[in-house]
């Protein structure tokens, strides 16, 4: 298992970062990217798919798509991540459409890029992975709010009796809801608290995305409530 940090900095950044790119589709660009990346005191593993038969163990995988890949293999990709380490999933898909980028980021990737893309841009939507993934909020990585207790560590969620697990978008994204202890909180506060790197193209469509599957998995979707004007908050009566 991969080690957690030793501090609660969250502006550096474990060097060197540990990236797995997983080639299911190759191009030239790609290759390009990944050598970029080794440039930024990356350890990067190059896949192939077949890396899907093993568990993650990696805190990061940056999976290169084309557009018929990923509605293909969007929610076994998902599933996967989810296993052992609970890996956080970047997609690349060459020429993809922002259709194409919704398809993945609903079912659960944490980011998605279209290809051809600058790799300052993969590498800072890395980076921003790689910290909620690492984020330590609490002495004893846990976050209580009412009869909801949020495990940074486990990245699981405690509710009802039952134990929820949680990709790292939705950790993040429930992790400030629950700091927020019911205020609500707008779509662009939360893709500045969740996402980080604010100067990175993620829409607030994206976080409607992250919100329908949180509420998808827990026993009372109106634990987090819709507040019309403004945002989304966990429910006071939670």
């Amino acid at each position: 298992m991969y080690a957690l940090p030793a501090e609660d900095d969250l502006s550096v950044p474990i060097q060197p970062l540990r990236v797995t790119v997983v080639t299911i589709v190759t191009s030239a660009s790609l290759q390009m990217l990944i050598t970029e990346l080794r440039r930024e005191s990356m350890r990067v593993e190059v896949a192939t798919a077949s890396v899907l038969e093993h568990p993650p163990l990696d805190p990061v995988y940056v999976i290169s798509l084309d557009p018929s890949f990923a509605k293909l293999l969007a929610e076994q990709l998902v599933s996967w991540a989810a296993t052992e380490l609970h890996a956080g999933l970047i997609g690349v898909v060459e020429d993809g459409s922002p259709q194409d980028n919704e398809v993945l980021l609903a079912a659960g990737f944490d980011d998605v890029v279209p290809a051809p893309c600058s790799a300052r841009e993969l590498v800072a939507r890395i980076r921003a992975v790689h910290r909620r993934v690492h984020w330590k909020g609490m002495s004893n990585g846990r976050l209580r709010f009412g009869d909801l207790t949020l495990d940074l560590y486990g990245r699981e969620l405690w509710v009802g009796g039952k134990t929820i697990g949680l990709t790292s978008i939705e950790l993040a994204v429930l992790r400030e809801l629950i700091k927020a202890r019911g205020r609500p909180l707008s779509r662009t506060e939360l893709l500045d608290q969740a996402w980080g790197e604010g100067d990175l193209e993620v829409s607030e469509r994206a976080v409607d995305n992250v919100i329908l599957r949180l509420r998808r998995k827990l026993p009372r979707p109106d634990l987090i409530e819709t507040v019309r004007s403004v945002g989304f908050r966990i429910a006071p009566r939670a």
